[in-house]
């Protein structure tokens, strides 16, 4: 009676399992491609950058907690959660102060190693260049860059939209899939996170004084995608001023989920075997 019941248990585990991914999927609503978690409460930069004074800046505004990326039939979507977001002056997007850059590295072409935020010229890892860049800003200031070929770079805007989630949130960058090459797991991500300024260089808030600028010292970054220890951490990185991509390990997921199943099945209908055999 006991293996039955076990066997019974374990079977019942597997069709949950598929039952809940193929409900998390439509869920979505797009097939992920890559997620990214990010630690919190690392909004500073290199570790001395400071939010502006003017009371609109609320704790969490720059610190980034997940990127994913996702895809259907028509478009690819990144998403950007944040710990607050808010949208005091009605930007249309739903959001306001978060002036965000993703440079991918698809792996297609060698690419190019520099980086600029604002005034401010940082560097890709030599052999990690990128050929995509996302400027993501309110006020329909998203873009999309493409290098080609010829290593001439292609401006896309009205396949490219930002907006902000239900969850007010996070923040989705909307791109026409078919200005981009297909997204796979195999593409690396850099992901700055600043503040947003319709007057300054690039629409990228610098430091200086009065409420409004950004404190402290360093690269007005005040989050990036990136470890939270180690030589390629944040602070390592954004002291240097050479950047490091982040690679997803999804391609790994499926594998260990289908093997899981394959183990609880062979389990499952072994109890039930035994159980019948007495």
């Amino acid at each position: 009676m006991h293996l039955r019941r076990l066997g019974a248990v374990l079977l019942c585990l597997m069709f949950t399992l598929l039952l809940r991914t193929g409900l998390a999927r439509g869920q979505v609503g797009a097939e992920p491609i890559a997620r990214f978690r990010d630690a919190q409460g690392d909004d500073a930069g290199a570790g001395n950058l400071l939010y502006p004074d003017h009371r609109v800046y609320v704790p969490g505004l720059f610190d980034l907690l997940e990127f994913v990326v996702s895809q259907d039939e028509d478009n690819v979507y990144f998403d950007f959660q944040f710990a607050a977001l808010t949208n005091p002056f009605q930007a249309p997007e739903g959001y306001f102060h978060q002036r965000i850059e993703v440079y991918i590295h698809t792996g297609l072409r060698l690419g190019r190693t520099a980086l600029k935020v604002g005034s401010h010229n940082l560097q890709t890892a030599p052999e990690l260049g990128w050929d995509l860049r996302l400027s993501i800003s309110p006020f329909d200031e998203a873009k999309l860059y493409v290098i080609g070929e010829d290593n001439r770079v292609q401006v896309f805007s009205e396949e490219v939209t930002s907006f902000c989630l239900a969850d007010n949130k996070t923040v989705r960058l909307q791109i026409r899939d078919d200005v981009l090459p297909q997204p796979n797991s195999a593409w690396g991500y850099y992901v700055l996170i600043g503040s947003f300024d319709g007057l300054a260089e690039d629409f990228w808030r610098d430091l200086g004084e009065g409420p409004w600028q950004v404190g402290g010292d360093g690269l007005p970054i005040f989050d990036i995608l990136a470890p939270r220890l180690g030589t390629r951490s944040q602070k390592v990185q954004l002291s240097k001023g050479v950047l490091y991509p982040v690679f997803s390990r999804r391609a790994l997921a499926p594998q260990w989920f289908w093997r899981l199943l394959v183990v609880v099945f062979a389990l499952g209908s072994f109890c039930v075997w035994r159980w019948q055999r007495g």
